[in-house]
């Protein structure tokens, strides 16, 4: 009994690892969305992401190469005074993001459904800021620039098409959760 016991929890394991290796083939096409924080003064932030698997395990070291794009969306508001004057300024953030990244997965024998990874680019932020002066005069100014993004995150596989995400990053946003969808 205690050797079909054994068997049969080798078999398990070594479905699960099997299946852990299946979450990211080489060519899969992944979408999500994610909500949190954002990177300038705390604000909201709502993201799309979207990555491309370029290697299979094992062919960049022992992960996995992923190019990645995200657009994220921030936007806030504060009364701002000078003297007598006080304005609501309005401020918003887009940045574009374009970057690699590198997940460890399955790096973790006993969760293989946990997929860790580290993040590195370059985003192209919209930045507008609005200030409502009074007396129906709005002020708009943009500026737009290109910053280093970068952070750590996790995939949380439920199934092997749907993901929780987690990811702590700067640049683009700060803290932010959401789920990961498989298409292809």
């Amino acid at each position: 009994m205690k050797s079909m016991l054994r068997c049969l929890a080798v078999v398990l394991i070594a479905a699960a690892a099997a299946d852990a290796q299946n979450y990211l083939p080489k060519g899969s096409i992944f979408g999500g969305i994610r909500i949190g924080v954002g990177a300038k003064e705390s604000a909201f932030d709502v993201a799309l992401d979207g990555e491309y698997t370029l290697t299979d395990l094992g062919e960049a070291g022992p992960g996995i190469v992923n190019l990645g794009i995200s657009i994220d969306y921030s936007r806030f508001s504060k009364v701002v005074t000078q003297g007598n004057l006080s304005s609501t300024q309005t401020t918003t953030y887009v940045p574009i993001s374009l970057t690699g990244i590198y997940h460890l997965s399955p790096s973790i024998e006993d969760m293989p459904q946990l997929d860790p990874y580290i993040l590195g680019g370059l985003a192209y932020r919209i930045y507008t800021v609005s200030s409502d002066l009074g007396y129906g005069v709005i002020d708009t100014r943009s500026n737009n620039e290109v910053i280093l993004v970068g952070g750590i995150g996790a995939w949380y596989f439920f199934t092997p098409q749907l993901a929780g995400h987690l990811r702590l990053a700067f640049g683009a946003s700060t803290a932010t959760i959401g789920i990961v969808y498989r298409f292809r």
